[in-house]
């Protein structure tokens, strides 16, 4: 079997790892909801008991008894078939209460995470981000939330399984008393091996999350890369690759399979053995009625415990995915407010994106580097950043926009209300309600084009319009639904070009005081590019504009030059800067 599927590493107290991880799990699951599906459980198993030795009693006693002779407790048969169908439907009731109880459990934890891991992944800085890959973020969202509350399910199933296995074993020993001990302890032994016998469960779980993450990786790249697979005919190689991954996972399956079919053989083996064992050894000791519900309380322990057993083993079949959601979450942790951060109030943020600015001034701390450490941009003027490609040119605005290395950023801006300052990861935050940013490869969602331009804003239609034929997309308008017509982008349906000036005009319906675009004739044919020069001469006049280029015009029009040098590589890049 490949090496990817065999444990690495020490595992020192596994056991105790995961009831710390049960316990964590059911703290974040809230103990209310657990301790309400406990009472339920416990109540719907002591009805099942009354129901089960009423229905016997019945059974046993009716040829001796008349519709008017007393049968249980002082009781009619009549009367007490009705109070036996009374028990029923009510047990029915409570189950059904009980279920319902478990899936609002389920799947509310399910999207509670989901929006968890979402939220933290929005707040995480540059820096943790960094450490993550797209395929373990898919396999948490897609798969190991799902294992996640998937472990919570069975893990209230194997609660309320030992809990109606306590009660059936102790309504044994009230039944049958003195001569039902040996079956107690019979059966004891026999959950006590069951529950103590390794299943291999843990270690397959956490196989299960690494071909999770492998798998998500493989299927994000033939989307993602869909286009570029197709170019270099390397479908054959992607499916490979997907292959590979599939024949871990069905081997993962058999072997889950093959262990619990032999485990569920053997114990139900020996139970048999110990029931049949103790009704040779009892004779005529016990009362038929007595007998008789000894030995279905004790099939229906037998099954609580195969219910037990089989929970057990999903739930920590399953837990590790808990585990690695836990330790992606550790790494996305936000960062609490440090001391050098330094923040506005939300009604100066409000205020600042809504006037003009005079002036705004990013530096940096000192790292030892050559690098740009400080820029200012004034209004009514264009500040550019050129050099060679791979100079460092988006790595600087990505800083100065507070995207990258928030947490060593700061920002001193001025308007006709004062000056204010931010820094840090928190001040960086405030800042991209400020900014208005066009990286380079812009980026479409599948929404409808409304939406992919505003992403949740507010504009009006007639604006929206009037940009799109300014920068010669109106056919856009042309399609079938317009601007509500959703997009399907696995086959790319738009062009390069499309997509840029789509993501500039994004960038332009924020209508923010400072406006960042990196390349934004990139692409372009020469119409198209006049078009966005236009707009950024008039958009100069009215707020703060940074951005960089290699189009000699765009240069040429810049009221700042910045050019940013490659450095040796044991250095990073330097930056030199001169009036245009």
């Amino acid at each position: 079997m490949s090496s990817a599927l065999t444990e690495t590493g020490p595992q020192p107290l596994p056991r105790r790892r995961q009831v710390q991880l049960l316990k964590a799990l059911a703290l974040e699951a809230g103990w209310r909801h657990l301790a309400l599906l406990s009472g339920l459980s416990t109540l719907n198993s002591l009805l099942d008991i009354g129901g089960l030795g009423l229905a016997v009693t019945l059974l046993l006693g009716s040829g001796s008894s008349t519709d008017a002779a007393p049968l249980i407790g002082g009781l009619p048969i009549a009367a007490s078939l009705g109070l036996l169908v009374g028990l029923i439907l009510l047990r029915g009731l409570i189950q059904a209460q009980v279920d319902i109880n478990r899936e609002r459990l389920r799947s509310g934890f399910t999207d509670r995470l989901r929006q968890q891991l979402l939220h933290e992944v929005f707040e995480a800085s540059s820096a943790q981000l960094d450490r993550l890959g797209r395929g373990e973020l898919l396999a948490l969202l897609m798969a190991d939330i799902n294992r996640t509350a998937l472990s919570l399910d069975q893990a209230v199933r194997m609660g309320q399984s030992l809990l109606a296995m306590a009660i059936y074993l102790a309504s044994v020993l009230l039944v049958g008393q003195a001569t039902a001990w040996p079956l107690l302890l019979a059966l004891l032994a026999t959950t006590a091996a069951s529950l103590l016998q390794r299943s291999g469960s843990w270690g397959l779980g956490r196989i299960q999350s690494r071909l999770n993450a492998a798998l998500q990786r493989t299927v994000g790249d033939g989307l993602h890369g869909l286009k570029a697979l197709r170019a270099a005919t390397a479908e054959a190689w992607l499916l490979q690759r997907f292959a590979r991954e599939t024949a871990e996972g069905r081997w993962l399956l058999r072997e889950r399979v093959r262990r619990r079919a032999s485990f569920n053989a053997w114990r139900d083996t020996l139970v048999v053995a110990v029931a049949g064992l103790w009704m040779l050894l009892q004779g005529e000791s016990l009362t038929a009625e007595a007998l008789t519900t000894t030995l279905v309380l004790a099939y229906r322990a037998s099954a609580s415990l195969s219910t037990v057993v089989q929970a057990r083993r999903l739930c920590l079949g399953n837990l590790p995915g808990y585990e690695a959601l836990r330790q992606r979450r550790a790494q996305l942790i936000p960062r609490q407010g440090e001391a050098s951060d330094l923040t506005i109030t939300d009604d100066t943020l409000s205020r600042l994106s809504r006037q003009r600015w005079h002036q705004l001034q990013w530096s940096r701390r000192d790292d030892g580097t050559q690098s740009l450490d400080s820029l200012c941009l004034r209004a009514n003027g264009l500040v550019a950043i050129t050099g060679p490609s791979g100079s460092g040119k988006t790595t600087l605005l990505d800083r100065i926009c507070g995207l990258l290395r928030e947490e060593d950023s700061h920002w001193q801006l001025s308007c006709s209300g004062g000056g204010w300052s931010l820094s840090g990861l928190a001040g960086a935050r405030q800042m991209h309600q400020l900014i208005a940013y066009a990286p380079q490869n812009a980026v479409l969602f599948e929404a409808n084009l409304r939406e992919n331009l505003l992403l949740g804003a507010n504009r009006h239609q007639d604006d929206i319009e009037t940009w799109l034929q300014r920068l010669g997309l109106a056919h856009l308008l042309q399609r079938q639904g317009g601007l509500d017509a959703p997009l399907a982008l696995a086959q790319d349906p738009f062009s390069g070009g499309e997509i840029h000036r789509l993501g500039l005009l994004r960038a332009w319906l924020r209508d923010k005081p400072m406006e960042v675009l990196d390349e934004p004739t990139a692409f372009l044919d020469a119409k198209a590019a006049e078009q966005v020069r236009s707009v950024i001469r008039e958009r100069t006049e009215q707020r703060l504009m940074l951005i960089s280029s290699h189009d000699p015009e765009l240069l040429a029009q810049a009221d700042q030059v910045i050019t940013v040098q490659p450095s040796p590589a044991s250095l990073p890049a330097t930056a030199q800067a001169r009036n245009a």
